[in-house]
């Protein structure tokens, strides 16, 4: 374990500004590395390094893999990849997504609670639904001190009070505030009093870091993980293991994982191409019914039989108004991590 400081900060929506004024809060020779993850799309180019150096007096950086842990340091998680930590260096994955996101808060979380123990300071920005919670879970388990942005500070407060009803959170205040926190916290005299963590606990998350390392996971794996569930991952239909480490989350053995309310989402979504792609097919149905009742030569005693046609195609109309008035009322799904971040382009 690692006898360094590190400081690792999640967000996702509405995360861009509070990650600013904490970044502007620091001090200037902070002792310990700042690990940043903001939930961004694939597809998004790499400008957050830029937009957080504003302001802030530490040079800001994107990580590269390998790169050494180094004390007044920010380094920001790339688009589509995971940020880890181990004890002396940042690691970089494209292994499978958490909670339908890559980066994801969760991994960078439960490396640092592995690697650093009493030595991390866990931070959990503004977001919706539930990410962070249970990484910051593993980081307090494992000694370390989990600080929460006030949900009436946070432009999107799901996240931050998820932290707060999971998490017996050491200070819960607003971004401005942050900062100058850390650089107090960080700058404490004496060593952090080492905890000792449950071998079963340290197990589970060196089992789902392999996953990540290995860019995909197995159904050993997956077996040790935990119990399985009547239900499939939304990402690509395997069977789902539940996790208990504090908070319920499941795991495919391909490596997807979810907590409880990212599952729903994904179900929701997973339910909703599901009934676009019944509604095609019973349109196109219809469409080769009606076909076969207008153009199809072969048939002897046409009359009978294209008039059946034309009554299955009518009965497969009525499926598919059914299906479109079903779809009109579907709930929102994805409502979490999915899509371009509202604030990114600040």
């Amino acid at each position: 374990m690692s006898t360094g400081r590190v400081v690792v900060i999640g967000a996702s929506s509405g995360g861009t500004p509070p990650i600013e004024a904490l970044l502007q809060g620091l001090g200037a020779d902070l002792p310990a590395t700042v690990l940043i993850v903001r939930h961004i799309p694939p597809y998004a180019d790499d400008r957050l390094p830029a937009a957080f150096s504003r302001g802030c007096p530490l040079p800001v950086a994107l990580a590269g893999d390998g790169a050494p842990l180094e004390p007044g340091l920010v380094l920001v998680a790339p688009a589509d990849r995971h940020l880890l930590v181990d004890a002396d260096r940042v690691r970089l994955s494209r292994g499978p997504r958490e909670n339908r996101t890559r980066p994801a808060i969760d991994p960078l979380f439960r490396s640092a609670a592995l690697s650093h123990g009493p030595r991390a300071i866990g931070v959990v920005l503004s977001g919706r639904l539930d990410d962070g919670t249970a990484g910051l879970l593993a980081l307090k388990q494992s000694g370390g001190i989990a600080v929460v942005q006030d949900p009436d500070d946070a432009r999107c407060p799901d996240m931050p009070e998820s932290a707060l009803r999971h998490v017996a959170v050491d200070h819960c205040l607003p971004a401005t505030e942050i900062g100058p926190l850390l650089t107090q916290l960080v700058r404490a005299d004496g060593p952090p009093e080492e905890v000792v963590v449950p071998e079963e606990l340290t197990s589970l998350w060196r089992r789902e870091i392999d996953v990540l390392r290995r860019s995909s996971g197995d159904i050993a794996t997956a077996q040790m993980l935990g119990e399985v569930v009547p239900a499939s991952c939304p990402e690509c239909g395997g069977p789902l293991w539940q996790l208990e480490d504090g908070i319920p989350r499941y795991r495919c053995h391909t490596g997807h994982a979810f907590t409880g309310r990212h599952l729903s989402e994904g179900l929701g979504e997973a339910a909703e191409q599901a009934l676009w792609a019944a509604l095609r097919a019973l349109e196109e149905r219809a469409r080769m019914l009606r076909r076969l009742a207008e153009r199809d030569p072969s048939i002897k005693t046409p009359g009978l039989v294209h008039q059946a046609f034309r009554e299955r195609a009518e009965e497969a109309d009525r499926h598919v108004a059914a299906l479109r008035a079903l779809l009109a009322d579907v709930p929102a799904a994805g409502a979490g991590t999915g899509g371009v971040p509202d604030d990114l382009a600040r």
